[in-house]
């Protein structure tokens, strides 16, 4: 058996994202836009590298496995991840307009959406993976999360 799981990995890090939100939402309480821009830096960065590459080139293949990505779990959370770049997008706008009402709407949008799906995926999606997913599957997802980790 291995030391962590694929989905040990990915909710460590999905604790990491969440303190990022906290620090997110207070820059907005505070209206500070230089914090503000300096934290959606790094969750743009974070993002990227756990959600579009993680799990959508790792996991996500593996579960599609044994469960449809159209009308399925993992064609929801692309869904939400592309409404996600989306936000991180018009946030970036914003702050190179200085629009803090623009940037504190997409901000807090991240915030709702981006936590609730952070539980979807960690009670629900992640479980569902641990069920299905056989020793040389979770194997082969991390071994395409160090090609990830090294970029």
């Amino acid at each position: 058996m291995m030391s962590e799981s694929p989905t040990d990995i990915l909710r460590k890090e999905h604790e990491i994202v969440l303190k990022l939100l906290d620090r997110i939402e207070k820059c907005i309480e505070k209206n500070d836009m230089k914090s503000s821009g300096k934290n959606i830096a790094v969750l743009e960065k974070e993002f990227e590298r756990h959600s579009l590459n993680k799990e959508e080139k790792a996991l996500f293949p593996e579960i599609e496995k044994f469960m449809p990505r159209e009308g399925g779990p993992t064609g929801m959370m692309i869904m939400e991840h592309e409404d996600l770049v989306s936000s991180i997008k018009n946030c970036k706008d914003a702050l190179k307009t200085n629009d803090s009402s623009k940037l504190n709407e997409n901000a807090s949008h991240i915030i709702e959406l981006l936590r609730q799906h952070i539980g979807k995926e960690d009670n629900i999606l992640f479980m569902m993976a641990e069920m299905h997913l056989d020793d040389r599957q979770k194997k082969t997802v991390l071994e395409r999360f160090k090609k990830f980790d090294k970029k």
